[in-house]
């Protein structure tokens, strides 16, 4: 997580006990999902893994496929393929790096391991694929997300300020029950507040479907 209990309790300059703990923990990581879904991005660097069937159209191979020739040294010119790469969308972006590309053929169950630079070209927002054919399965793992430094310091202090609001919330609450008797406290807004989330459109990341 973004934020630990730790952080929180050094923030608000407290000591929480093991009961306590666990709640706030259970804020902490929802807190850090609520973020991430209104951003529509994650806001660390993790790694995912996606699967995504290619289009029934998709023929990638390079031309020189057609043309045998054992002077060919396709380490000296580029290679040139019979159609534009396929361009796969991740689900997370921005993409920091991709690990492994494989793609598997249906038909046989063979599996072939892609080469960046080669067979697949890395983009923020995903990979321009040149190989596979039609109705193949690509697997894909990469890392994503949101690695700017002062962008992550932003959204760790506005988890804590929610964090402080919802745990006192939590703990006026509790102290209520225990009392049998109400507290005269005006409850604090829980979540983030609208001021904060507009704060952070520019991180906003959009799709269209």
């Amino acid at each position: 997580m973004l934020v630990t209990v730790n952080d929180l309790a050094t923030f608000m300059d407290v000591r929480f006990s093991l009961t306590q703990q666990d709640a706030v923990e259970y804020v902490l990581e929802g807190l850090e999902a609520e973020l991430e879904a209104y951003l529509n991005r994650p806001i660390g660097v993790r790694e995912f893994e996606e699967s995504i069937r290619l289009e029934s159209n998709h023929v990638g191979i390079p031309m020189a496929s057609f043309f045998y020739n054992t002077s060919l040294d396709t380490t000296m010119s580029p290679i040139t393929y019979t159609q534009p790469p396929t361009t796969i969308y991740l689900k997370n972006s921005p993409v920091v790096s991709v690990s492994s590309v494989t793609v598997t053929q249906p038909q046989t169950g063979t599996t072939q391991t892609m080469t960046e630079n080669t067979d697949f070209v890395v983009r923020k927002y995903g990979i321009d694929l040149y190989r596979g054919y039609a109705d193949d399965l690509v697997e894909i793992t990469y890392e994503a997300g949101l690695d700017d430094t002062g962008a992550t310091k932003m959204f760790k202090l506005m988890i804590l300020r929610a964090a402080t609001r919802e745990v006192q919330n939590m703990h006026d609450d509790v102290v209520g029950v225990k009392d049998l008797e109400p507290r005269n406290i005006a409850p604090v807004e829980i979540g983030f507040t609208e001021k904060e989330l507009m704060s952070l459109k520019r991180y906003r990341r959009v799709r269209i479907s």
